[in-house]
């Protein structure tokens, strides 16, 4: 059965810009972002057993984020112990607003509005009932040539999104994507208050001291998961936290 059209999401990744500044755009190392990125809502659902029932764009978002997760964020956010799977619904989405560094992002639309290409793809699982995650989500920034994953999470006034910076993002050329990332927090879909980088402590030491003090400059600043975890200021072994309210 087709899905109802409010629910279409159409996207047309943009050719690769030239770099930022003479840096190529896709550095070494990076994988190429997907050639075909979802045309439509894709949905998951639990079979009798229990057991998520997923498709493929799901089952990879959810369950890539997910693998990220130290046992603080297990602990905290999924419940400790928890190995719970919640039913999931994959919408291709462009963020909305235009910037300095290139990005034109559109917001998702029907089959008969007009879209620009652009050079970030985000997709994300929407989970439908009311716990601390609600939406998990990955982007393609299409000029760095970098993945991000991540997740809103919400505690009555607080809302956050969550991304992870691992060792192969914190190689990458950050500033677009960092541009980007700022301006999801703004589309009302998900109107964050803040941003929080999860930054990888077992990553090359110069290239995690050179981001942190970079992201020092720009506002971001040292964090815990105090407001998520009913005031203990809670810090991660693999994580290192910094925020900036958006």
């Amino acid at each position: 059965m087709p899905l109802p059209r409010a629910f279409k999401a159409f996207i047309t990744p943009l050719p690769r810009l030239p770099g930022l500044g003479g840096v190529p755009e896709v550095s070494s190392g990076i994988p190429s972002p997907p050639s075909s990125p979802p045309l439509a809502a894709r949905h998951a659902s639990a079979t009798k057993g229990g057991k998520a029932r997923r498709g493929g764009a799901a089952y990879t978002i959810t369950g890539e984020c997910e693998r990220l997760f130290c046992e603080t964020l297990r602990s905290v956010f999924l419940g400790e112990g928890s190995q719970h799977r919640q039913d999931s619904l994959v919408m291709g989405m462009l963020n909305t607003a235009t910037n300095d560094y290139g990005i034109d992002a559109r917001r998702y639309s029907d089959s008969n509005s007009s879209m620009a290409s652009s050079p970030d793809m985000v997709r994300f699982d929407q989970v439908p009932d009311k716990g601390a995650i609600s939406n998990w989500i990955e982007m393609w920034d299409y000029v760095g040539g970098i993945r991000f994953r991540g997740f809103v999470a919400e505690k009555e006034d607080e809302k956050a999104l969550f991304v992870f910076f691992d060792e192969a993002v914190i190689g990458g050329d950050l500033k677009a994507g960092l541009v980007a990332l700022l301006e999801l927090c703004e589309v009302d879909y998900f109107s964050c208050d803040r941003l929080v980088l999860c930054i990888d402590r077992h990553a090359n030491q110069l290239s995690r001291d050179n981001l942190t003090k970079d992201l020092g400059w720009i506002g971001f600043g040292l964090t815990t998961l105090e407001e998520f975890s009913q005031g203990e200021e809670l810090t991660s072994d693999n994580w290192l936290f910094m925020d900036m309210e958006t």
